[in-house]
């Protein structure tokens, strides 16, 4: 009978040993979860923002369908830029050689040119500015969806803070 309460009480041990490590791992993961999200995110505060961007050449029907208030995504990284504060259709700018060889500027016909305003939030750095964890620069090449609109091929051409 003193055996089988010894065996009984070498079992419960191993149990408590075991369930206590089981516990330990839990409480280290989760601290190091907690520690690293609140971290996280009181180093990074976006800023609000105000790009512009211009394409020489759209289609004249997809600069007539952007309206202000439109939302602003690009294309590859899937990044907000924000609503259209602004749009501006003006005429095509295309480039052609004349008979001499050089090159002259013309409009298309069919095509518009647009700059569009956004108000988005992203943060300026040293390296561009990071709009949902993408960077981007001044002179930058992108395409664009805005609203029901794909807007290709043109470039930003000023990104500023909102004051």
């Amino acid at each position: 009978m003193v055996a089988n309460n010894s065996k009984s009480r070498k079992i419960g041990i191993i149990d408590v040993a075991i369930l206590v490590a089981i516990l330990a791992v839990v409480v280290g993961v989760g601290y190091r979860y907690v520690k690293g999200k609140a971290a996280s995110s009181n180093t990074v505060k976006t800023q609000d923002l105000i790009i512009e961007y211009y394409c020489e050449e759209v289609p004249e029907s997809a600069a007539k369908a952007i309206k202000v208030g439109d939302p602003v995504r690009e294309s590859l990284q899937n990044a907000s830029f924000g609503n259209v504060t602004d749009i501006v259709v003006d005429k095509s700018v295309s480039w052609a050689r004349n008979i001499k060889g050089e090159l002259v500027k013309t409009t298309r016909e069919g095509y518009a040119s647009v700059t569009i305003t956004m108000n988005g939030k992203g943060v300026i750095g040293s390296n561009g500015v990071t709009i949902d964890k993408a960077n981007y620069y001044v002179g930058q090449t992108v395409t664009l969806y805005v609203g029901n609109s794909m807007i290709s091929n043109g470039r930003i051409s000023d990104i500023k803070i909102k004051e």
